[in-house]
């Protein structure tokens, strides 16, 4: 049986509009703080979103690499190295990394394909004699979700694994935000059977692009604003375990592990919800615990009404009225909605809460800090296909 005990999460690194860490991001939360920035052209491309997440590029010196690495990566990639720059150097890593025994799994928001599906040429050629305004209306239907964004995602991975010498064994997931879970899933997995010594886990949002809006309109956008950043972590067995490398808990707090976890599939609506629902028991039945064992959830961005819905129903079935739920918050407010990062940057903030044994409740106008009255939380991703998946952080002594 796969031994989850035996893995820990920790290193967290994080890259939002909040700041350059998990705790930036969660005084902007409790504050209210106003992160979002005003652009013309994103408010003329996203109508109904005047507001954008986004973040600095970072620079050579930032990322610590040579400046011709600039000239073979674009600001999706550089999010990326920079939040598993901050996860790698930060205080929590000790000893060497990279190696043969470190590994990478990324959730990424692009997919390697034509940017305009051959079936569509013909539509294009007569919407060429007609209007410019055809011709957009076109690229806007028939572009892939997320296609086009980036022709250079899969330097991420390279630039990621050539910085910090990772050559263990390594996945990459695309383009929702299921994917950062799944990685987090696997990342954990592969350390648990021994597969890696350790795992660098990440996530990436794409970038802020005017061309991003049409794509996730197809997909049913509601008009939430977009964001930018990169979340980040590693695993790695913990010092309890005979011939691992001892392996400090956070400065801040205790270890936390990966306790349950659950995927699925659904289409929209009620079908969708039962996947949901059911990724959760999995979850909660793996970790050994029930909805009463669970201190805090957190959703992921709400940016269709299919998901948002099926959310919400999947928590009603699962935690019943809302008076009797766990405290319900996300980062959505100081982030954006940021793809496959999303999910990941809720774990990055799960740990932070675990190490201080607080949470973070939304009552839909502010968000106040209280207390955490059980070490467990549940982290949901809702992707815009139906994918689903619901993660167990455990700290501790739980």
């Amino acid at each position: 049986m796969t031994n989850l005990d035996a893995v820990r999460l920790t290193a967290p690194g994080l890259y939002t509009a909040a700041g350059a860490d998990p705790a930036s991001l969660w005084e902007a939360l409790v504050a209210g703080k106003d992160t979002g920035r005003s652009d013309e052209l994103l408010a003329e491309a996203w109508p109904g979103a005047g507001t954008a997440f986004l973040v600095d590029d970072p620079d050579a010196a930032t990322l610590g690499v040579h400046r011709r690495v600039l000239r073979t990566s674009e600001k999706q990639a550089r999010m990326a190295l920079y939040g598993a720059r901050l996860a790698l150097t930060g205080p929590s890593v000790t000893g060497p990394v990279g190696g043969e025994g470190w590994g990478l799994y990324l959730g990424l928001p692009t997919v390697d394909e034509q940017l305009l599906r051959f079936s569509a040429l013909d539509g294009l050629r007569r919407a060429a004699d007609d209007s410019p305004g055809a011709v957009a209306a076109l690229y806007g239907r028939e572009v892939p979700p997320f296609s086009g964004l980036s022709h250079l995602n899969s330097t991420a991975a390279a630039h990621i694994s050539a910085v910090f010498g990772l050559t263990g064994a390594m996945a990459a997931y695309s383009p929702f935000s299921d994917a950062g879970l799944s990685a987090l899933v696997d990342g954990v997995l592969s350390v648990a059977e021994g597969e890696n010594e350790a795992a660098v886990i990440g996530a990436v949002s794409p970038k802020v692009h005017p061309l991003l809006f049409p794509q996730y309109e197809e997909l049913g956008w509601t008009g939430a604003a977009p964001g930018e950043g990169a979340a980040f972590l590693v695993a790695r067995r913990g010092p309890d375990v005979p011939g691992a490398r001892d392996v400090p808990a956070a400065p801040d707090g205790p270890a936390v592990r990966l306790a349950g976890y659950g995927r699925g599939f659904g289409a929209d609506g009620a079908d969708l919800t039962s996947a949901l629902t059911e990724a959760v028991h999995a979850a909660l039945a793996m970790a050994g615990t029930d909805a009463a064992g669970i201190g805090w959830v957190l959703p992921d961005a709400g940016w269709t009404a299919a998901g948002e819905q099926a959310q919400r129903a999947a928590l009603d079935r699962v935690f019943g009225p809302a008076g009797a739920r766990p405290a319900v918050a996300g980062a959505e407010r100081a982030t954006g909605v940021l793809g496959p990062a999303h999910p990941l940057a809720h774990v990055v903030l799960a740990l932070h809460g675990l190490a201080t044994g607080r949470l973070l409740a939304d009552d839909g106008e502010t968000v106040r800090e209280e207390p955490l009255p059980v070490s467990r939380v549940l982290v949901l991703a809702c992707g815009a296909r139906g994918q689903v998946c619901a993660v167990v952080l455990e700290g501790a002594g739980s």
